[in-house]
């Protein structure tokens, strides 16, 4: 599949620190569930932690969409392994990446799945091998985390109203079928299904942007809770997190920056909203007005499930255009706050979607063009997103010319 296209840089209004260049490198379609797929949806990709320093990433990215999972390297744009699962129910909407202590101390990364089925799969990703299943939810799970220091922790959101919270265990002593939850959080029907979670160790607080706002729940004994028949149950939440009025009351986009800074995205906004928790918390009160220090721009739509994406001081988010929207967030996030609190910032860079060539052919596409979910290189080098008409797209930066004269 060939690719050409041309990456417009967005009005220089909000005084955000401008980026290189980025060029599209690759649109890969290795999610087929059939032939001619252009309906498959990839939900989430996330590129896999360096061993040696959580802080960094490798060059492997990791994609999921239909019953299929895939490991794809951007550097030399191969896509090395592809787990498809043979649940005929199956349908992936997350995954998450996670670094433990096997035997002999020696560490691995994990690769954690869900969706439609409604059960975690646990996957090796060197030989893309799924050694477990995690079963205990009743209806589909829309997303995972693995808590941030105690990387054999697990939650995940489900809709059966619940998200539920495990221990992984060692990958070569890991039973297949017999983990138990070491906690149950009750949803409740006023918050509806969980879309995405974060979890504060500073304020012992677990977070989830869901489809009626946004909630926490006060988590302080993860280190002590052992799985037992009957899990301990959090019935309600401790915080609410009230955003500014719009048309739905849907919190699809939510991540933690560094600082205890959470960013939010509220379905029908027009604004990404970035506030600090602690001092929402410290207010003390149960429904808290989110007051942002920071709000960044974003096109007013109201498709839903959009996920953001973080790293390093740069922030990612996909649009219905098909188009990826940077902010170079490094700056103004170190200093807690904005310049001018009243400021709406905009994008740093918006790459536009390209025109491609399928066998040499314009690639067919829909009026609405959705990027589900963006993922972002430790070094800033690669830029990616997952589309719903079934592309992971890779973006590259590119290489600043040098030029040097004869005697200099």
């Amino acid at each position: 599949m060939a690719r050409r296209g041309i990456k417009r840089k967005a009005p220089d209004l909000g005084h955000l620190p401008s980026l290189e260049d980025y060029q599209p490198t690759l649109f890969l379609r290795c999610h087929n569930q059939k032939d001619n797929d252009d309906e498959t949806k990839i939900w989430k990709c996330a590129f896999e932690p360096s061993l040696e320093n959580p802080e960094e990433t490798t060059n492997l990215l990791a994609t999921c969409g239909g019953k299929t999972v895939c490991i794809i390297d951007v550097q030399t744009q191969q896509v090395l392994k592809r787990f498809q699962d043979t649940d005929k129910n199956e349908n992936f909407y997350t995954l998450a990446w996670t670094t433990i202590e096997a035997g002999n101390k020696k560490k691995v990364n994990i690769l954690a799945v869900a969706g439609e089925g409604a059960m975690v799969k646990l996957i090796y990703p060197s030989q893309l091998l799924m050694y477990a299943v995690i079963r205990g939810h009743k209806k589909y799970i829309s997303c995972l985390l693995f808590h941030p220091t105690l990387t054999r922790l697990l939650f995940s959101g489900s809709r059966d109203g619940f998200v539920f919270l495990w221990d992984i265990g060692i990958p070569d002593k890991a039973p297949n079928s017999n983990y138990m939850p070491l906690l149950k959080i009750s949803l409740q029907d006023t918050v509806g299904d969980a879309l995405n979670l974060v979890f504060s160790e500073r304020s012992q607080l677990l977070i989830a942007g869901a489809e009626r706002g946004c909630v926490g729940w006060i988590v302080t004994d993860c280190p002590s809770l052992t799985p037992v028949r009957r899990a301990k149950v959090i019935e309600k939440a401790d915080l609410i997190f009230q955003h500014p009025k719009s048309k739905t009351l849907t919190v699809d986009g939510l991540i933690s920056l560094p600082g205890d800074l959470i960013a939010t995205k509220q379905v029908g906004s027009g604004e990404i909203l970035i506030w600090d928790l602690s001092k929402h918390v410290e207010k003390g009160k149960k429904e808290v007005a989110i007051e942002p220090l920071i709000k960044l721009k974003y096109p007013q739509h109201n498709v839903k499930y959009l996920n953001l994406g973080y790293n390093n001081g740069l922030l990612g988010v996909g649009d219905d255009q098909g188009n990826l929207l940077l902010y170079n967030i490094k700056e103004i996030i170190s200093k807690h706050r904005s310049e001018d609190e009243q400021n709406v910032w905009e994008a740093s860079s918006i790459l536009e979607w390209p025109h491609i060539l399928n066998n040499a052919a314009p690639l067919a596409l829909r009026q609405e063009l959705v990027v589900n979910t963006v993922a972002i290189s430790s070094s800033h080098e690669y830029v990616t997103g997952g589309t719903d008409n079934n592309l992971v797209c890779i973006w590259k930066r590119e290489e600043e010319e040098t030029s040097h004269t004869e005697g200099e």
